[in-house]
């Protein structure tokens, strides 16, 4: 997020079908619950969270309590408490050069501040936001989403949102280390419009990310890409993706593919997840390969122990070369509160040799 944009950018929206799950402690205060019913340690969501986001943020039996009781209009819904929220991540970085015999120290804070917003207009409209300060630079928004569901066959989407939310979103993840293969596919941040329909999501995104507006454009790119997300009919994530569009660059367009797996589940305490992906691009034959696993070992409610290897991989001959990466994390995330952390974490780049050492405070309210 490099961008110096003072003015927050208005109603960007997107939809939610598949379980793309952000919870905040907004609705903790709306329904005076604890953020454990959602979490089993924040951000990560358990069970109860997915259906919760799901259901389009309606709590069955409890939803009165998120609307003010004074207004008296059948088909107008209010909220009670504006639904805002803050999370604040500061981390202090000792990075490691074995191979050079070098070290340096960062302070990194705040290295990231959000201001969320959230929450179920009514039983058909739900939506998601947040604005952040990244970087030390201006404020922006990311996520930007409304959801429009039972109301037509199929439930529409509309706004702005990251593509690797239908397999795994990132905001949720418990290690600082990322899922870099997401960004290297270019899987991240976009603005679109997606419908889904039972377990399959299809939809179109702009594919040149969440820019500032040139003139009264948005997008750059006429030619669009087209997804889909399917999730199998099997008791634990396993699901089926693809991309499919044209890009644009300074030689003009050319056709980019991705194709991807993903797979979860819950063996007890322990959660193990992994993607695997693939990126070509016809017109220039560049590729790429790889993905991640992870591990969450839930040692109890205030301990949790996180592996993650990522993997990206590619021709000598790709431009995709300059972005390959072989790096494995362990995260240990000690929660004072629920809503307050301190972890640490190191994490080992294979190819270069170095090892960054990790000491963070994450907390939300």
């Amino acid at each position: 997020m490099k961008r110096a944009e003072y003015v927050f950018a208005g109603a960007f929206m997107f939809l939610i079908w598949v379980g793309i799950s952000h919870a905040i402690p907004a609705f903790a205060r709306q329904y005076s619950l604890s953020c454990s019913t959602c979490h089993v340690a924040y951000p990560k969501l358990k069970p109860f969270g997915d259906e919760f986001a799901e259901n389009g943020y309606i709590l069955g039996g409890m939803q009165d309590r998120a609307y003010d009781e004074n207004v008296i209009d059948d088909i107008l819904n209010l909220f009670r408490r504006t639904p805002i929220a803050m999370r604040f991540m500061h981390y202090a970085d000792a990075e490691v050069n074995l191979k050079d015999k070098d070290a340096s120290l960062d302070f990194k804070t705040p290295w990231m501040v959000k201001i969320l917003t959230g929450g179920a207009i009514g039983e058909n409209v739900n939506f998601y936001a947040y604005a952040i300060f990244e970087e030390g630079h201006p404020p922006v928004f990311e996520d930007a989403w409304v959801d429009i569901h039972n109301v037509l066959p199929v439930s529409a989407m509309i706004g702005q949102f990251q593509v690797s939310d239908f397999m795994f979103p990132r905001e949720l993840r418990l290690t600082r280390s990322d899922y870099y293969i997401y960004k290297v596919a270019q899987l991240t941040y976009h603005r679109g419009i997606a419908f889904g329909f039972h377990d399959l999501t299809f939809g179109l995104v702009n594919g040149n990310g969440i820019p500032a507006a040139s003139g009264d454009r948005f997008d750059n790119n006429e030619q669009k890409w087209y997804f889909f997300h399917y999730a199998l009919p099997v008791d634990f994530q396993l699901g089926i993706f693809g991309l499919y569009g044209d890009d644009m660059d300074s030689t003009g367009y050319h056709t980019l593919s991705r194709a991807g797996i993903d797979f979860a589940k819950n063996f007890g305490n322990t959660y193990l997840f992994a993607q695997v992906l693939y990126g070509f691009d016809r017109n220039t034959g560049n590729s790429f390969y790889g993905g991640f696993i992870g591990l969450d070992y839930v040692r109890d409610e205030r301990n949790i122990i996180s592996l993650l290897f990522n993997i990206v991989e590619a021709p000598d001959t790709s431009t995709f070369y300059s972005k390959r990466i072989y790096a494995l994390s362990l995260t240990y995330s000690h929660y004072l509160y629920r809503n307050a952390k301190v972890l640490l974490e190191a994490e080992y780049d294979f190819l270069n040799s170095i090892m960054l050492l990790t000491f963070g405070a994450d907390y939300a309210f």
